[in-house]
């Protein structure tokens, strides 16, 4: 059974940039790209990234001593909507 969460405007963008470059390049997106498309800074981007990780739809892949650029993974089972 899919979870149905809902998610502010700004997550729900970086949700679906994350999805569709996923499909696409099928690579996620570095933090970097993901401020630049949405529009915010940096910390203002991990900020949503690790909002979106607690809330259980995305996921982070560690190396050895710290998170992998492009570590990020989506959850399956996971309907997204819009507040």
């Amino acid at each position: 059974m899919r979870k149905k969460i809902l998610l502010k405007k700004t997550d729900k963008r970086i949700f679906n940039f994350v999805r569709k470059s996923l499909e696409n390049r099928k690579i996620p997106p570095t933090v970097r790209e993901i401020a630049k498309f949405v529009g915010i800074s940096l910390v203002t981007a991990h900020t949503h990234l690790k909002n979106l990780r607690k809330i259980g739809i995305i996921d982070f892949r560690y190396g050895k001593k710290r998170r992998v650029s492009r570590g990020i993974k989506i959850k399956t089972n996971v309907s997204v909507f819009r507040r």
